[in-house]
């Protein structure tokens, strides 16, 4: 499970993770994280494109990839992972092309999903503070 190890700040050993790792979800700040097929809730600090975690008493660093999925023009997905800040609609309400639905953020901006057309919010897939992947619609309207 090792990958290349260094020396941070204060003499911390830090090692970089070869392996995949699949976030499962994110409470405050603890990540529940899939690591080679064993689940770990660990705290985690965010650099840029960096995730930097403790297991097992060690510091570990990973690269953020980007999610391959695309975006569809008028999705009511996450254009890529995030965080939900804001829930702007409640289950009922009716809803006219354009609405703002919430508002994500991801790489450190804000992004709106608005509704793809007319309808009524038949169901919320998300919560506030809850963190999202691409693909899964947050909003169902019909």
């Amino acid at each position: 499970m090792r990958g290349g190890g260094g020396v941070g700040r204060a003499g911390i050993a830090v090692f970089e993770m070869s392996e995949k790792i699949e976030l499962i979800a994110v409470r405050g700040n603890e990540a529940e994280l899939r690591i080679d097929g064993r689940t770990a809730l660990v705290p985690f600090l965010i650099q840029g494109t960096e995730v930097w975690f403790s297991l097992d008493g060690e510091i570990w660093k990973a690269g953020v990839a980007r999610a391959k999925a695309r975006h569809r023009d008028h999705s009511m997905s996450a254009p890529m992972p995030g965080m939900v800040l804001k829930i702007l609609v409640t289950v009922g309400q009716e809803v006219t092309k354009g609405t703002p639905l919430l508002i994500l953020e991801a790489m450190k901006m804000e992004h709106q999903i608005v509704a793809p057309h007319d309808g009524t919010v038949k169901a919320i897939n998300c919560r506030e503070g809850e963190l999202v992947q691409p693909g899964v619609d947050l909003v169902e309207i019909s």
